[in-house]
């Protein structure tokens, strides 16, 4: 579909993945305006490039609009979407835009359950420090690009790629690193099966002269073996093209080896914590060798990784205990963050603050949760953050349950229903040598700037 002169709208700007896509395609021209529910540091950034934002959204906001832009988040009812309808505007959702941008370049789509955002953050850094000037739409904020993308005029086009209700398969990219595959989004899937059936229609659409990365550690990726006709990089800590050895963690870095097909290329360092975070890097190596970037350079971009915001992101320090935060708000990726603190702090106790996300996901996934925190000294729970979920799912469970059952399986659970008692409570109990992390994908990070500023 061709853009060329056309005023593009997009409902809900100031999301993470909209705003990429609107600062890129300013950036490349066009005419772009958006509207919120309410202004933001996104949307004034925004605003810094030209573009026209409007808030509230109602149906006005339209004058002169070809193209409406619109995400998941966006419900049927909101007012500017009807009126796109009803105008007769061309109505593209976010995950068919991107895949027309990135069909004018070599798309290269990160998929994955957990590490999207960290994976494609390092994949994005090592290819712009190689000098290749990729295109960038990811979602997280990373200070190297300024912000959470880039227009670049190099071949590449570096995307996270969501499955949330099946979006990535508007992507055709050349080339893809799945990370791993777990049961999450079950409220638009049916089961691990139908998730995994969608990955297989994924990697179908990849090219057959690119490539995909897969790591051998994930028992769900390699049954999509033959779903793929290309080349498969496949990367892990064993029985892999691509594996990561002689792992030892020296104070605050992790040292391991990396061995292609049995022959040692290299030592590399990661500033950043855990297993989890090695089998990211390892992706990016087995990528960026396959696509030609000389080894040392890879090295050299990983070894200074510091992370997306939100990743790992040291927030400060007072009264001698350190505060952290951490996207994490699945089971598998609050063990992996947990665990990777634990090993670089092994004398601190780690103070958890879990937010749940979504009410859906927390009782799908309730058993699983309540098992995630054995590696925290104590672990406080406030009000699940509300996302898409129904009214019948917000009855069905709640923080204090899921505080409850920590309690009885590791005796560290405590609720706190609000971000204000939670800060006052870790004034009151913490030491100094503590360290707090927060985690979750809502605004649970306030906490954490909370219990600083005051």
């Amino acid at each position: 579909m061709k853009l060329e002169n056309s005023h593009i709208f997009f409902c809900g700007i100031g999301g993470i993945g909209m705003s990429g896509l609107a600062k890129v395609l300013a950036l490349s021209g066009y005419r772009v305006s958006g509207s919120d529910l309410s202004k933001s540091n996104i949307t004034r950034k925004l605003e810094r490039l030209g573009i026209k934002i409007y808030s509230p959204q109602k149906k006005d906001n339209l004058n002169g609009v070809d193209v409406f832009v619109y995400s998941a988040a966006i419900p049927c009812n909101n007012p500017e979407f009807i009126e796109a309808k009803r105008k007769g505007i061309k109505l593209l959702s976010r995950s068919e835009l991107l895949g027309c941008l990135m069909n004018e370049k070599k798309g290269i789509a990160v998929a994955g359950t957990h590490g999207k955002t960290t994976t494609s953050t390092m994949l994005s850094l090592v290819l712009e420090e190689s000098g290749l000037d990729p295109t960038i739409v990811i979602g997280g904020e990373v200070k190297n690009i300024g912000g959470n993308a880039k227009k670049g005029n190099g071949p590449y086009f570096v995307a996270e790629a969501c499955e949330y209700e099946r979006s990535f398969l508007d992507l055709k990219p050349f080339g893809a690193i799945i990370t791993n595959i777990e049961a999450d989004h079950l409220d638009t899937y049916d089961s691990l099966a139908d998730i995994l059936e969608s990955f297989k229609k994924f990697t179908s659409k990849i090219d057959e002269k690119g490539f995909l990365t897969i790591c051998s550690e994930d028992k769900n990726l390699i049954s999509l073996n033959g779903s793929y006709q290309g080349t498969v990089l496949t990367y892990g800590f064993s029985k892999a093209k691509y594996i990561a050895g002689g792992i030892k963690v020296m104070g605050h870095k992790t040292v391991f080896d990396v061995y292609k097909e049995d022959q040692k290329i290299g030592k590399f360092k990661l500033i950043i914590p855990g297993r989890h975070n090695i089998l990211n890097a390892l992706s990016v190596i087995a990528t960026c060798d396959y696509l030609g970037i000389d080894i040392h350079s890879i090295k050299k971009t990983l070894a200074l990784f510091t992370g997306a915001k939100r990743r790992f992101e040291i927030k400060g320090k007072k009264n001698g205990v350190l505060v952290i935060d951490d996207y994490a708000h699945h089971p598998t990726e609050i063990q992996a963050t947990l665990s990777g603190i634990a090993e670089y702090y092994p004398q601190k106790r780690i103070w958890a603050v879990f937010q749940p996300h979504q009410y859906s996901r927390t009782k799908f996934l309730f058993l699983e949760f309540a098992n995630s925190f054995t590696k925290a000294y104590k672990v406080i729970v406030p009000d699940i953050y509300a996302a898409r979920d129904t009214e019948e799912d917000k009855k069905s469970i709640s923080s204090k349950m899921l505080a409850d059952k920590i309690q009885k399986i590791s005796s560290n659970g405590i609720y706190v229903g609000d971000f204000e008692g939670v800060a006052k409570y870790l004034k009151q109990n913490t030491a100094p040598g503590d360290l707090i992390v927060t985690l979750g994908a809502g605004p649970v990070f306030s906490v954490g700037e909370i219990y600083l500023e005051g």
